[in-house]
């Protein structure tokens, strides 16, 4: 896989490339949208967490940090500063948003380690069962994986490619 995005940075020219930052700002802006404006994990609820000053679950405010994060990432890279840099912590970003996922509904056992939090089980299926029905069940982590998926390739060809 690295060989491959190695190879496509190097073939693109300045049309392909500019065209390639174009698409992972605006994956990029959808990410950050399906976290902060989440109906169950976003801003609304963190500002419930803050109104009654506590912490039901973490995932708010990791949510809505990670999502005003990916908004400052997009301005440092509009504006030139430090942008392989920026797609290097983008891709990062998306590793724990992908890898995050995959734990939170395996190992973390859907964050029963949170005091407020019951753990949900799934002995009886597999990891790509447990995932596939995950996903199926939520079209909001079902779009939010898929694009989030895209622009990790998408910024690792872009830090390939892109010299400050």
């Amino acid at each position: 896989m690295v060989a491959d995005v190695t190879e496509i940075s190097r073939s693109l020219d300045e049309h392909h490339t500019r065209f390639l930052r174009v698409c992972a700002g605006g994956l990029a802006v959808l990410v950050a949208w399906l976290h902060l404006l989440h109906p169950e994990y976003g801003y609304e609820h963190l500002l419930r967490y803050i109104e009654y000053g506590t912490v039901y679950d973490p995932r708010p405010p990791l949510f809505v940090g990670s999502g005003l994060a990916i908004f400052a990432g997009i301005v440092l890279a509009f504006k030139g500063v430090g942008k392989r840099r920026v797609y290097l912590l983008g891709i990062a970003l998306m590793g724990v948003y992908l890898l995050g996922y995959v734990a939170w509904h395996t190992v973390l056992d859907h964050g029963a380690f949170w005091p407020h939090i019951d753990p949900h089980h799934h002995d009886d299926v597999g990891l790509v069962e447990s995932m596939v029905a995950h996903l199926q069940a939520d079209t909001i982590a079902m779009v939010s994986k898929t694009a989030e998926t895209v622009l990790l390739f998408l910024l690792a060809v872009l830090y390939g490619t892109d010299v400050e």
